[in-house]
């Protein structure tokens, strides 16, 4: 029960709170889970059963991580970000810890049930506020912010690659337990949400997603048990989302995202579709499911090893083929070089046809340059912003490569990325050897996990997926899955010799995580008390966050604009001269100092600032005016 609760209630609280992107919501969740982890280890009560080797090495690969962020410290252009995404990855490796903590003997099955339900619950939300949006007042938020964005379904998590991306690690789960739940009616239930699920993947138009989401079904069936039950369990919910996909394109007003009465008509006649069909699914998986499960299955549906075996390379042979009869070789070349363009992919369903980069191949190739100016240690975690303002080669703000991989290699050097990907593959590849090596009747979940895990690396790898706790919590409740032993002694605590220390590693990441966190929130206090006219107590709480987190440039940014709001124009440039101290090489506190000056009438130190503030951002739209 508690490692369903954690799955469940950890993947549902960060999806319905933007999926957990806001620093404060993160933070909030890693102090909990930090000081549940302490709290039980001292008690005695965790962990449940002894940890396997693999889950310890990979615990230990993910700490030697989060050490080497904290050492980019000494070198980094920005202390204020790189504890901030310290304090990430330590709200993730609280996680990991706290899922290998928990640990029951039927946690697996548990775990895999609980996140699939949760990302069931999260799409079906989605699509809810794209078919009935009077329901969800909020879900219009992203479209306020990019207003290119209305035709891209984003609600809850509000950022569609993100959405799309969730789902990838959710379906393979939902399809399990759709084919494999011991009671018929949650079979036959979760088969009828799965092309509710599908039709909300399909209105991100998100090509990371719903490729995420083809490998991650691809490795589910690859490695699962009785692939009769779940390619049948495939066909028949495959079929229902085809029908609600298909009924989506002709309403073109609801796939654009409108909300004026057409679209509003749109989304009412596709909700009732989707009731209708929903239902039909379920009835057809439950009898799909009954005929397989419940009665003596034919011959034909119960193949040999050998049969499965043959069927598998006929397959491969035709998916060859077919690649060779596209134009093999010399279409990948093509795909390649549409990828490295420019040019904006498109709207709607017609980007699901192209292959254009959208400035990914800049992006990765700006990083690669910032891994060689900085090769051991990189320019600090957290940084790239700075790095590709002044150094991308194409316009455009830009905080994230759009690669895990990628970013990680220019922000913490070389050894940063092989701690995290010796992570990432122990996790992966003892996941394949787990399943491998499991009794047939637990192969089924455990492929669930690995298909859904591999699902988050593939997307990992395009896309900035490890900023939205959402998807690389699910990735991790899933990986403490994986790397748990079938057969391991049951502990009744541990010795105090272990306690201590683990108890006292755990309070130093609650402090790492509670900085920053703290001190975000007071400068969220101090801009809305600005809004309010209360100059006095934004003063106040500008220097309590400064206090907080002394290495951090945004509350004496902040200090600098009460300042100059109440007319204290020297003590004004003097705290944004300290934001200038405190990062460097970002160009916005730059230009506020020299905006400051020329108030106080510097003419020669306003210019000075200018001109650094537009060294460090060249192709800046605001410089060009």
């Amino acid at each position: 029960m508690a490692a369903w609760l954690l799955g469940f209630g950890l993947v549902l609280y960060l999806s319905l709170k933007g999926g957990g992107y806001d620093p404060v919501v993160n933070g909030k969740v890693g102090i909990a889970v930090w000081w549940s982890v302490v709290v039980g280890v001292l008690a005695g009560a965790l962990p449940v059963r002894r940890p396997a080797r693999l889950a310890l090495l990979a615990l230990g690969l993910l700490g030697a991580f989060a050490a080497w962020v904290a050492i980019g410290l000494l070198s980094t252009e920005s202390a204020e970000r790189t504890v901030r995404e310290l304090a990430r990855v330590l709200v993730y490796l609280g996680v990991f810890a706290l899922a290998l903590l928990v640990r029951g003997p039927r946690t697996a099955r548990h775990m895999v049930s609980a996140v699939g339900t949760a990302i069931a619950i999260v799409a079906l939300i989605a699509l809810m506020s794209r078919l009935r949006p009077d329901w969800f007042p909020d879900a219009a938020e992203t479209v306020k912010f990019l207003s290119g964005a209305q035709n891209r379904l984003s609600y809850p998590l509000n950022y569609w690659n993100a959405l799309a991306e969730l789902i990838a690690v959710g379906l393979p789960l939902m399809l399990y337990m759709a084919t494999t739940t011991r009671n018929l009616l949650l079979r036959s239930l979760m088969g009828g949400l799965i092309p509710a699920v599908a039709l909300a993947a399909y209105f991100t138009y998100s090509r990371t997603g719903l490729a995420a989401i083809a490998i991650g079904l691809i490795v589910f069936l690859t490695f699962t048990n009785d692939r009769v039950a779940k390619l049948s369990g495939l066909l028949v919910t495959g079929a229902g989302s085809a029908v609600l996909i298909l009924a989506a394109t002709s309403r073109d007003a609801l796939a654009s995202g409108l909300v004026g009465p057409v679209g509003i008509e749109q989304g009412k006649e596709l909700f009732t579709l989707t009731l209708v069909i929903c239902a039909v699914v379920a009835v057809g998986q439950g009898i799909v499911s009954w005929v397989l499960e419940e009665r003596p299955r034919p011959r034909i549906l119960s193949p040999t090893r050998e049969e499965t075996r043959y069927l598998v390379a006929v397959g491969l042979v035709l998916v060859l083929a077919t690649g060779l009869a596209l134009g093999g070789p010399s279409t990948a070349t093509e795909r390649w070089n549409d990828f490295k363009s420019v040019e904006n992919p498109g709207q709607g369903a017609a980007r699901l046809e192209s292959f254009a980069g959208n400035g990914r191949y800049q992006y990765w190739s700006s990083a690669i340059d910032e891994f060689s100016s900085e090769p051991v240690t990189g320019t600090g975690s957290g940084t790239f912003e700075f790095w590709w303002a002044r150094n991308g080669d194409i316009p455009g703000f830009l905080r994230d490569t759009h690669s895990l991989y990628f970013q990680t290699l220019g922000e913490t050097g070389f050894v940063g990325l092989l701690l995290l990907l010796g992570f990432l593959g122990v996790v992966v590849v003892g996941g394949i050897v787990r399943v491998l090596g499991s009794a047939s009747r637990r192969k089924g979940q455990l492929a669930a996990a690995l298909g859904g895990s591999v699902a988050f690396v593939v997307a990992a790898g395009v896309d900035w997926s490890w900023q939205v706790p959402a998807i690389p919590v699910s990735f991790l409740l899933l990986g403490a899955v994986l790397l748990t032993a079938e057969k391991s002694r049951t502990l009744n605590g541990l010795s105090w010799k272990l306690r201590a220390p683990i108890a006292f590693a755990g309070f130093v990441a609650i402090v790492v995580i509670v900085v920053p966190t703290v001190s975000t929130s007071l400068v969220r206090q101090s801009q809305s008390e600005v809004q309010s006219g209360n100059l006095d107590s934004a003063l106040a709480l500008a220097r309590s966050a400064a206090d907080v987190q002394p290495g951090a440039a945004s509350p004496r940014l902040q200090e600098a604009f009460v300042l100059e709001l109440g007319g204290n124009l020297d003590a004004a440039a003097a705290a944004a001269r300290q934001a200038t101290e405190r990062e460097p090489t970002n160009w916005r506190h730059w230009a506020i100092l020299s905006r400051i000056e020329a108030e106080r009438g510097r003419v020669d130190q306003s210019v000075n600032a200018y001109r650094r503030a537009r060294n460090l951002n060249p192709r800046g739209l605001v410089f060009s005016q």
